[in-house]
Parts: structure tokens; sequence; C-alpha cells
């Protein structure tokens, strides 16, 4: 029996060793949670942070490829002016032929400024990479400068105008081939360099009807109409590439690989 009180009380003793731990205060349990509140804020604050300092480096890379798609723009831009510039003269001094054609050497003179002015042309393309990078990928969300994305859209939108009348362009000229294809002897072209067509004395007209020569006329005056024009719209597209340039550079801080 003594034996059995001891085995009962041993079991008490431990029965209370195991029970008898202290209770967490309420304090401690707010603290717990908020280091766990703490930790998950910090984590989340820290990728929001690395994401947005990924989104600003990617926002910098599209503007450098968008100012080497300017420079692009505005190189190609000088060139076509340069060269619209040049046929604007060529035409006017045909146009001044055609309106003499009474005149000795109408017909060399004809055949000269036409196929020197009217049998090639420059049009303008435009480089737009980056931005139909930005608009199939959604990254014009990530230009934060609403006055640079804005300025961006503006821009496009006077390119896409310019590339309207370029096909216009396009296609009167083509109008004024088709025209030369059916009134002049394009054999001379294979045999005599334009230079020397003021100095022949065999040349003449496939047909030499003073109607078709006025529709001709008609052609190329409303042709050089649009060159004046499409010229013009050249022009403010490089004043506004410029600006935008300026804008991108002095916003983001970037610099020309040169300076």
């Amino acid at each position: 029996m003594e034996n059995s009180s001891n085995s009962t009380t041993n079991d008490k003793e431990v029965l209370r060793k195991q029970t008898d731990y202290p209770l967490k205060k309420f304090k401690n349990y707010l603290f717990d949670f908020f280091m766990l509140f703490l930790a998950v804020t910090l984590g989340f604050f820290v990728n929001n942070l690395s994401e947005d300092r990924s989104d600003r480096q990617r926002e910098k890379q599209y503007m450098n490829s968008l100012i080497n798609d300017l420079k692009s723009d505005t190189t190609q831009i000088q060139d076509v002016c340069k060269s619209i510039k040049n046929q604007i003269v060529g035409i006017d001094s045909l146009l001044h032929v055609m309106e003499n054609p009474d005149e000795y050497n109408f017909i060399n003179s004809f055949y000269y400024f036409a196929l020197k002015y009217l049998n090639s042309a420059t049009f303008y393309s435009g480089s737009d990479r980056t931005i139909s990078q930005l608009k199939s990928s959604g990254g014009l969300r990530l230009i934060q400068k609403i006055f640079i994305s804005d300025s961006i859209v503006n821009y496009y939108s006077s390119s896409d105008n310019v590339k309207y009348n370029t096909e216009f362009c396009l296609k009167e000229f083509n109008k004024i081939l088709e025209s030369e294809k059916e009134m002049m002897y394009l054999k001379y072209l294979r045999v005599y360099k334009i230079d020397s067509i003021p100095h022949l004395k065999e040349l003449e007209l496939l047909i030499n009807d003073p109607d078709i020569i006025n529709q001709f006329y008609n052609q190329v005056i409303y042709y050089l109409s649009s060159l004046i024009n499409y010229n013009i719209l050249l022009t403010d597209l490089k004043e506004e590439a410029d600006t935008l340039m300026k804008l991108i550079k002095e916003s983001y801080n970037l610099k020309d690989a040169s300076e």
C-alpha cells in the first residue's frame, strides 16, 4: 500500500511539472503579431521597390532607344527635304518650258527636265521601332512623366500625318511616270546620259498632242503643290523631333555618346 501511495504522489508531481508553464501575456501575442506584420510589410515594400527600380531602368532604356529613333528621323528628314527642294526647282523649270512650247529646243528641254526631276523621288519613311515596342508591350505605362508621354504621342501623330501625305505624293508621282511612258521615247535613257539630252538633235515625243501635254502639265503642277506642302510638313516634323529630343534628354538626364 505504501508503494502504491508513493507512486500516486510521484505521478501527481510529474503531471504538475508538465502543466506548470507560464501563460503568455496578451502584450506578448501583440508583439509577435506586430513583428510578423512588419516582416510581411517590409517584404512587400522591398519587392515593390525592386519592381519600381526595374521599371525605371526599362523606362530609361526606352527613352534612349527613342532618342536614337528621333535622330534617325531628323537625319532622314534633312536628306528628304534637300532632295525635295532640288526637285521643286527642277519641276518649276519644267513648267516654264511647258508654258512656252514654241520656244527653240522645246522638246530637248522637255525631255531634260522631265527625266532629270520626274524620273525618281525621295520620300520620308520614319523610324517607329521604339514606339511600336512601347505600344505592343504596354510600355507606355512605364512613362511616369505625363508631359513626356503626351509629347511622344503628339509627335507620332504628326509623323503618321506625314506618312499619309507620303502615300498621297507617291500616288501622284506614279501617275506622272505613267504619263511619261505614254508621251516619251524612254529608249533615249539607254543611249544617252541625261545631261547630254539638251544637245541632241533627233529627239521627238511619242505623242505630240497639245491636249495630252496640257493634261501632263496639270499633273505636274498638282504634284508640285503637293511637294511644297509635303516639305512644310517635314520641316514642322523635324522641329517637333528636335524639341522632343531636348525634352527627353533634360527630363531623364541623358547625354549623347559623343558628349
